[in-house]
């Protein structure tokens, strides 16, 4: 699978965006028929934070939309683009609705099982949110989405109050979102 002409594009506009010195691997399924390209490109500001995004989900719609998910981490969390890649395939393989205010279950536990982390909450990537507005390849509006680990109290709290309620609390405790191995907010 080589990248397309839009794959290229998305990538052309997206790369100064996001980081410096960005790379593109192609990650797999485990059946071998699909492949989707995540982006990495370290954080300018601290070589130890890895920025990722997905090249390519936004070749499929998501209701009326087109995505794009990002997530981050550190660099000696090996395992952060595989997570990427698997909501990618989620969404792309089982139909999988991905939007801001959703919860991608047991993501992380599948890579990282001994972390408090268990779940991928979607949110606005606020990171760069005023970079990626009215962000358009091919005449085609593109949306991010921002991938945030969240544990199973955590997750408890979105299921019983929503989205709104998780994010202020998360907010509120200036949770580090490039820490796959933080401490859960909620016991």
């Amino acid at each position: 699978m080589k990248p397309t002409e839009r794959q290229k594009e998305l990538y052309k506009k997206l790369s100064p965006i996001i980081g410096t010195e960005p790379k593109v691997i192609k990650y797999g399924d485990d059946t071998g028929e699909h492949a989707i390209f995540i982006m990495e490109c370290p954080d300018p500001l601290d070589k130890n934070v890895i920025f990722y995004a997905s090249i390519g989900l936004s070749d499929y719609s998501v209701g009326d939309k087109k995505y794009e998910l990002m997530i981050s981490g550190y660099s000696a969390q090996d395992k952060v683009g595989n997570i990427l890649s698997t909501s990618a395939f989620f969404c792309i393989k089982d139909q999988w609705k991905v939007s801001e205010g959703v919860v991608f279950e047991k993501l992380v536990e599948m890579y990282y099982p001994d972390s408090e982390m268990k779940h991928i909450y979607f949110t606005t990537p606020y990171l760069w949110e005023d970079k990626l507005e009215d962000f358009m390849v091919q005449n085609e509006e593109v949306h991010f989405l921002l991938a945030i680990p969240i544990s199973e109290p955590e997750f408890e709290l979105f299921k019983q109050k929503g989205s709104d309620a998780l994010e202020t609390l998360l907010e509120e405790n200036e949770i580090d979102i490039f820490d796959i191995n933080r401490k859960s907010i909620l016991l």
